[in-house]
């Protein structure tokens, strides 16, 4: 079996089951640890010594001078009980209160973004499942205080909990960085990679990404080459938007195929339309002529954004060189990714996302699946063949795009893509989803999760009686979108009469290993009596 699976070998975890959820029976829960279930040859000793191998093997190749000279290591971190869990938190938000050095930096970065990566990985994900526990034991309190119809587990949960889905990778697994640019240990403005204090801390310094393990090296490379180049460069570095510098950040993208983007962003204070050209000309000759070009890039993008953020609207995305997209795959589909699009930073992960929702969606050929910030599409495209039909619902024009050019080429025809805010294209929708047999919705909104009229707008569209929502945060905006799905209480002037959404099922899926992230599905259940 074990052969068979090849290298997924934490698939053997054995799944929740939903379907026990439908018919108002409580879901069998695993009464056999989680580190048991896994084989004896894949429990975690193996795991940890392989992932000590490979940061070595990866520390090795590394230039020596790149290297801290003297770099005492720490013991790993001793787990012995869940209040010793609780008290894991990474570094960035916590001020520095002395300088970093450069013995200290990189074990100082990792600190800030691989927390856990000390962490025997079986752990890590029993670590997941009782922060989802917590996140739910404060919903539950939160859904009781506005009348939710809630029905609570032995535990205090709203709904069953699934332990944690892993990460089928555990190195080097992340599709997309972004890097950003400041001062450096060693004085130097024009140093690129990630920021170790607060921005507003002046003993905050920015430190090279070299050691990183869930880091692929193809984009340390292209960060230290870029690094190279900018500092080469006559034009400073901008750390405050009126320095005078111009360059900003780096975000660099991959696929497991090797396809490689970069996108550049600078300020582009007083230069002309001239000017940016001939940054954009010079990029193109180092990057795919002169000293760049080992870093094989695919596609290489400038944005010249004025702001912390612009869309595309706001600033062009223009093409240096190379190709308009690269090409990922997953669950047997192809993606093309543009230099601005939501895709999930851990495809493989990614997969395991998506084979959750189908499982937790139930849902069959006569379902019409509503993907409600629906990106490039890649919900609604992995579960089209399951289903009746799809409609996606994004307002950046880029994502409807991509979206469109995706279903077009995995030949899918049963889905349709519309751009707009969904609090406006939702209520246009409602005479069309009446219609039909079943809607099931899905959202998967950003971290600062969906604006409150989106959540009304769902409410009252009395065709869905299923909602799916996804996310990485879910203790944070998200938090009060779970408790206004569920709220009988009115909040407005004019009493909203809609059935409320409760929780029934939730299942973390473990995106970022050896971080303190998880991302959580949830499913929601319509209450009509």
């Amino acid at each position: 079996m074990l052969r068979r699976l090849g290298q997924c070998p934490f698939l053997l975890i054995s799944r929740g089951i939903r379907g026990q959820v439908c018919s108002g029976a409580k879901p069998r829960r695993r009464s056999v640890p989680l580190e048991q279930q896994i084989s004896d040859e894949l429990r975690f000793p193996l795991v940890d010594d392989q992932l000590q191998r490979l940061v070595k093997e990866s520390n090795l190749k590394q230039h020596k001078d790149d290297r801290p000279q003297k770099t005492r290591q720490k013991e790993p971190q001793k787990i012995k009980s869940k209040n010793n869990l609780k008290k894991i938190k990474p570094r960035r938000n916590t001020p520095l209160t002395s300088p970093v050095t450069c013995e200290d930096q990189h074990q100082l970065l990792a600190q800030v973004v691989t927390p856990l990566c000390q962490v025997p990985y079986y752990q890590q994900l029993k670590m997941k499942e009782h922060q989802t526990q917590k996140v739910l034991q404060v919903l539950s309190k939160r859904l009781t205080e506005v009348r939710a119809p809630v029905v609570r587990t032995v535990r205090g949960l709203p709904c069953p909990l699934e332990p944690t889905r892993p990460s089928p990778d555990l190195i080097a697994y992340r599709n997309k960085d972004e890097f950003g640019i400041r001062t450096g240990v060693d004085g130097d403005p024009k140093t690129v990679g990630f920021f170790v204090g607060r921005p507003s801390d002046p003993l905050m310094v920015c430190v090279p990404p070299t050691y990183l393990i869930n880091m692929k090296e193809s984009h340390k490379f292209i960060v230290q080459s870029f690094q190279n180049y900018i500092r080469q460069s006559a034009h400073d570095a901008c750390h405050q938007f009126d320095d005078g510098g111009i360059w900003r950040n780096i975000t660099v993208r991959s696929t497991q195929s090797g396809d490689k983007m970069a996108c550049v962003v600078i300020h582009p204070q007083q230069l002309p339309a001239e000017g940016i050209q001939e940054v954009m000309e010079d990029l193109r000759r180092y990057f795919f002529e002169g000293e760049g070009s080992e870093c094989e890039l695919d596609s290489l993008y400038l944005q010249a954004c004025k702001h912390t953020r612009c869309t595309r609207e706001q600033a062009p995305l223009q093409l240096v060189a190379g190709k308009e997209h690269i090409t990922e795959t997953c669950c047997d589909l192809t993606f093309q990714i543009s230099p601005d699009a939501f895709f999930q930073i851990n495809t493989r992960g990614a997969e395991v996302l998506y084979r959750t929702l189908q499982e937790i969606a139930e849902v069959s050929p006569i379902t019409t699946l509503l993907d409600i910030c629906c990106g490039t599409g890649t919900i609604s495209l992995v579960m089209a063949p399951h289903v009746r039909g799809t409609v996606g619902i994004d307002e950046i024009t880029g994502a409807i795009e991509d979206a469109k050019k995706n279903a077009y080429n995995n030949s899918i025809s049963n889905t349709t893509f519309i751009q707009g805010k969904a609090e406006k294209i939702l209520p246009k929708l409602t005479q069309t989803l009446r219609n039909c047999a079943d809607v099931v919705a899905v959202v998967n909104p950003a971290r600062a999760g969906l604006h409150p009229s989106v959540i009304q707008t769902i409410r009252q569209c009395e065709a869905i009686n299923k909602l799916i929502y996804i996310s990485c945060k879910p203790d944070g905006f998200a938090m009060e979108n779970f408790v206004s799905l569920g709220s009988t209480r009115s909040t407005g002037v004019k009493k909203d009469h809609s059935a409320p959404f409760v929780p029934r099922y939730a299942v973390p899926v473990d995106m970022f290993p050896h971080t303190d992230h998880v991302e959580l599905v949830l499913l929601f259940d319509r209450v009509t009596n």
